[in-house]
């Protein structure tokens, strides 16, 4: 998360992001909200694309950026979120990443969703070839 703060300054961006809505209590929730952040209750999170989708349209400029997997906790698949926003939206998705093999944040390709199954594909492929924080965690094999 520092990580990712950090670089959102050092790049000029102002990145919004998506967490569970208990990190959103004072004191933190001050500080998350003043970096982007928008609360998503886990325990009934039915229309939050459609929420996220709904701000997107509103705003002048929005970037969002998401984890696919959901959480930090080890997952078996990605939840498909960030890909039905982009689809609804009509923009693409920019693949980012934190590779702690060669200590680099960048981006890779940009891709406009097309079908599901062949995207995350194409999504899980690049993130192969990156190495995270902890390995242990990171799924790219199941959908």
């Amino acid at each position: 998360f520092l990580v990712g703060v950090g670089a959102m300054f050092a790049a000029g961006f102002r990145v919004s992001f998506l967490g569970k809505d208990t990190l959103f209590r004072p004191p933190l929730g001050w500080i998350m909200r003043g970096l982007g952040g928008r609360p998503v209750d886990r325990s009934s999170p039915r229309g939050v694309v459609a929420e996220t989708v709904a701000q997107i349209r509103a705003a002048d400029k929005f970037m969002l950026a998401l984890a696919p997997e959901g959480t930090r906790k080890r997952v078996t698949h990605w939840k498909t979120g960030f890909w039905r926003v982009a689809k609804e939206a009509g923009l693409p998705i920019v693949l980012g990443f934190f590779d702690y093999g060669t200590r680099t944040v960048g981006f890779g390709p940009t891709l406009w969703p097309g079908e599901l199954a062949a995207d995350l594909a194409t999504i899980q492929a690049f993130y192969r070839t990156k190495t995270p924080r902890h390995p242990e965690l990171f799924a790219t094999r199941d959908l």
